[in-house]
């Protein structure tokens, strides 16, 4: 279990769950969310459309180099073209993207209450755990049942609140399993 844990991972969940509580009263948090989602799209698209146009000009002067080069990074210029499309999209519409955030953060509960229940029964079959760690991940699954099953437009600030508990949950449970989990305390069989 020590092997695979991510501190970064857990800090940044703990964060996101902590601005999310402070912030669950305005009423536009889920769009801000948004359009932050569309600048993270929107910078690595640029950077790898330079990127792509770039890599044909820098390996020589002739034009059958750049020519097959080019060729070659068409995906990747796809890709960037539709990811800054989106992320433009995402800055220019908040409000589109608000319910399918909503619904995504829902999916993404579900998501991690089942990744936990597995890290817990699979992971650490031969270490002998105390039974409350399946608490949170289980309620992460039922509040991602509840949030799905909603109408995202009368419970923003809800779905804001219950998001950041959620992920603070989170993080406190993935610490309690890794520092249970270290004990070297095997099952009696």
């Amino acid at each position: 279990m020590k092997k695979g844990f991510n501190w970064l991972t857990v800090l940044m969940m703990f964060v996101a769950g902590v601005l999310l509580i402070i912030w669950h009263g305005r009423l536009d948090v889920l769009s801000w969310v948004v359009m932050a989602v569309g600048v993270m799209l929107i910078v690595p698209g640029v950077y790898d459309f330079v990127k792509g146009l770039r890599g044909g000009a820098s390996q020589g002067d002739s034009q059958a180099v750049v020519k097959s080069t080019a060729v070659g990074n068409a995906p990747t210029l796809v890709v960037s073209v539709a990811a800054v499309a989106l992320g433009l999209w995402m800055l220019i519409n908040p409000s589109f993207f608000v319910g399918v955030l909503a619904y995504a953060f829902g999916a993404l509960l579900i998501f991690i209450g089942i990744y936990h229940v597995v890290n817990i029964a699979y992971w650490t079959r031969d270490l002998r755990l105390p039974g409350f760690l399946y608490v949170v991940p289980a309620l992460l699954i039922v509040t991602g049942l509840v949030i799905l099953f909603s109408s995202i437009r009368t419970l923003q600030s809800v779905v804001v609140l219950i998001m950041g508990i959620s992920l603070v949950a989170s993080a406190v449970n993935s610490l309690l399993e890794y520092t249970t989990a270290t004990v070297p305390v095997r099952r009696q069989e």
